[in-house]
């Protein structure tokens, strides 16, 4: 996983954020079966560089609280990212009903 910088864009502004394998592992760790905003929210917050934390809440936070949607959005764009360079084929062996085997390919690209 890259640790280099990774620009997002909500509207017409712009946050840089620089995910590294640990952050990413951390974040996926947080999570509780009832509580993701808040894991995805400490993730970001910790890999938005320091020139855009403040835009950053501006954006962010409503009333101080964060909005969820926008939260969850980002961090599967930086998941999506921090993983583009992988390719997953799952290999479907086959069975006696159906001698014929499928492959199904999910990759991501920029």
């Amino acid at each position: 996983m890259s640790t280099g910088i990774t620009t997002v864009s909500i509207g017409a502004d712009e946050l840089n954020f620089k995910v590294g394998t640990a952050d990413f592992n951390q974040f996926i760790n947080e999570q509780m079966p009832t509580n993701k905003v808040a894991p995805a929210y400490n993730f970001l917050q910790r890999t938005v560089v320091a020139e855009d934390k403040e835009k950053f809440k501006k954006l962010i936070l409503k009333d101080g609280v964060p909005n969820g949607a926008i939260v969850m959005q980002i961090a599967g764009v930086l998941a999506l990212d921090s993983g583009a360079d992988v390719e997953i084929t799952v290999k479907k062996s086959s069975s006696s009903a159906n001698p014929s085997s499928k492959t199904d390919t999910a990759s991501s690209s920029h």
